[in-house]
């Protein structure tokens, strides 16, 4: 399946390289508008003539191919121009190498103008008339490293997580019966498969790794104060779930993309969830514990039975002091046992919340089915309200349509003081954010919270 994937990525561009390959003999200057804008790289037809004087002078070249996967994912999230610029910091990132990873003499190119994947042409080998297979091997993955550093320095987090870059080779060899243009598809049909079959490597060993930490229980949970905005009064707690520290699945959302990716989010849920009741039996009484559930969690038919024996190994918890925040991750397809099983649990006493409220998939579907005790409004409207009248009108219009719900509304991600005098001014009860405190280890005691009464 992969190798159907592979060429049904490469094929389209055997016909176009023979065609240009004639163009380009019989009007020359076609040549300039084969570099790609974005990145100034040349494109792969004009490393043709460099690579057909190698196959007559050695018998063969080598080339690396960079794919960046996903890459759909910065577009339809951040914008074309975030991902010009994600193409270009690659682009630099394998033209500065050159001369320490990479020799001189390689060249750098794009497989295509505005495409996703990257072309090495290696120079010949300075002691051996051919390439290792396994020295190419090494060096593909000293490029991918080289990358990954980069992207990592220098791209936002948020970006970074959304595509992959993965480096594959392959040779080219001298073929007098093949025409040049066939043998150099081939070539990087097959290093992109080499590619490929690196991430799914990649995401096998994730796999792995994920197995790993459910089996050893390794989740933690640090709790973030949900605050009453008038009086910066405590009145709960939001249970956060992290994985080893310092490692790519500390934080939730690589847990939760590869739990989805490897059909392991339920049992990912149960532990997390396990784990935030637990923390919630040492609570200062009279506070709330808001615990996060993914929409397929509330499908899960063992739900029931699980928050149950749950809670009565977990002494000290009552259900009235749990409100289960929905959160907003995929899309809710399966309504109606969504809603049955949250009236199983309202009728045990929890309280439900709806998290990321203008920033999930079907956010008014969801609030219309689910009816919620609590909404909490995503930090994206929250973050500069102060200064944009837009987010300003859509919090107002919140606020008014809690009120006449009955639904408490809290704030997420507030920073700055400016944001927490507007959020007050247009009536938001309930807040929380870094301006306020950091996640931490159960239970900040409410006297080192005493500053916070400064805001006031």
């Amino acid at each position: 399946m992969m190798e159907d994937r592979f060429k049904q990525t490469t094929e389209f561009l055997l016909q176009s390289w023979l065609e240009l390959a004639d163009l380009i003999e019989e009007h020359p200057e076609i040549k300039r508008l084969l570099f790609d804008p974005v990145t100034g790289l040349p494109t792969t037809p004009l490393l043709f003539p460099r690579i057909k004087m190698l196959l007559e002078e050695r018998g063969e070249v080598s080339l690396l191919a960079l794919n960046v996967v996903k890459y759909s994912k910065i577009e339809e999230i951040y914008g074309w121009q975030v991902f010009d610029e994600v193409m270009r910091k690659i682009a630099g990132t394998l033209e500065s190498i050159t001369g320490s990873v990479l020799r001189d003499s390689d060249i750098v190119a794009e497989l295509m103008v505005a495409g996703n994947a990257f072309v090495v042409l290696l120079s010949p080998p300075r002691n051996t008339m051919h390439m290792d297979p396994e020295a190419r091997q090494m060096l593909a993955e000293k490029v991918e490293s080289k990358v990954h550093e980069m992207l990592i320095a220098e791209t936002e987090s948020g970006i970074y997580r959304q595509f992959g870059c993965y480096v594959g080779g392959s040779t080219i060899i001298q073929d007098s019966n093949v025409r040049l243009e066939r043998l150099v598809y081939r070539a990087l049909e097959r290093a992109l498969f080499d590619s490929g079959t690196r991430e799914a490597v990649d995401a096998a060993h994730r796999e792995e790794r994920l197995r790993y930490i459910l089996e050893t229980g390794q989740i933690n949970t640090l709790v973030h104060p949900v605050l009453k905005l008038d009086d910066m009064s405590v009145i709960g707690y939001e249970a956060l779930s992290r994985g080893p520290a310092n490692t790519e699945f500390e934080f939730p959302d690589k847990l939760f993309r590869v739990a989805y990716d490897t059909n392991l989010v339920l049992t990912l849920e149960r532990l997390c969830r396990q784990r935030a009741l637990e923390t919630a039996a040492s609570m200062p009484e009279g506070r709330l514990m808001f615990v996060n559930i993914e929409p397929e969690a509330v499908t899960d038919p063992e739900l029931r039975e699980i928050m149950t024996t749950t809670l009565v190994s977990c002494q000290g918890v009552s259900p009235s002091n749990v409100v289960l925040e929905i959160t907003e991750r995929t899309a809710i397809t399966d309504f109606v046992t969504f809603r049955a099983t949250l009236e199983y649990l309202r009728a045990l006493g929890f309280g439900v919340a709806i998290d990321d409220a203008g920033a999930g998939y079907g956010s008014l579907q969801c609030l219309a089915e689910t009816c919620p005790e609590w909404l909490k409004i995503d930090l994206s409207l929250i973050r500069g309200i102060d200064s944009d009248h837009m987010r300003e009108q859509l919090v107002g219009s919140l606020v008014g349509f809690a009120a006449k719900m009955d639904v408490k509304l809290i704030a997420e991600g507030i920073e700055t003081v400016e944001e927490l005098r507007t959020l007050r001014e247009l009536g938001v009860v309930y807040g929380q954010g870094f301006l306020f405190a950091r996640p931490s280890l159960p239970f900040p005691a409410d006297e080192d919270l005493a500053s916070l009464r400064n805001l006031l």
